[in-house]
């Protein structure tokens, strides 16, 4: 695989992701929220609050961000009918094969991956850091980290998940190598 089709892989995987992020917006905005409102707490008063608070909403945020991307996951798979009544070893198999058929298209996600980290991520907090008023930054940080909960990060999931079913959907088996269902 070339440079070129790792890049009309990171494509494709956007162009799904955004179908399925607008099929299903108010499910990903919905497990969003309990993110969105613990990061905007923990940045605005996470300081003044107790440490166990801190730590169980931290708890409470990885375990919801696991729900949805088990949720984003099935809908990948259900919505595949090649990949609907596979078992979890035969999708691990594809996605495998996938990956070994397109190792450099694989490896260009990650670097799609850290370019839109700096975007989305690094250049906003600097643009913060360089022209927000100080008593203003708390906020406008709070605000910005809340904002990208259901937005970067969910789509990210489901970028990256979009990633993993075309994969997998290239990791057909072989004559030579089949795949258990």
């Amino acid at each position: 695989m070339t440079l070129r089709a790792g890049l009309a892989l990171s494509r494709d995987a956007a162009v799904w992701g955004g179908r399925l992020y607008a099929r299903h917006f108010l499910l990903v905005l919905g497990l969003s929220l309990i993110p969105t409102v613990q990061r905007f707490v923990a940045v605005r008063w996470g300081a003044e609050l107790p440490g166990d608070v801190n730590v169980a909403a931290e708890v409470l945020t990885g375990a919801t961000r696991l729900v949805l991307l088990y949720v984003i996951l099935r809908l990948a798979v259900r919505s595949e009918p090649e990949l609907r009544g596979l078992t979890l070893q035969a999708l691990w198999q594809r996605l495998g094969a996938g990956i070994d058929r397109g190792r450099l298209g694989f490896a260009v996600q990650f670097a799609v991956l850290g370019l839109a980290f700096v975007l989305l991520d690094v250049l906003p907090g600097l643009a913060i850091a360089q022209w927000v008023a100080e008593e203003r930054r708390e906020l406008v940080t709070a605000v910005l980290v809340s904002v990208k909960n259901p937005t970067v990060i969910a789509f990210t999931f489901i970028w990256m998940t979009g990633v993993g079913r075309r994969l997998m959907l290239d990791g057909r088996p072989r004559a030579d190598r089949p795949v258990e269902a």
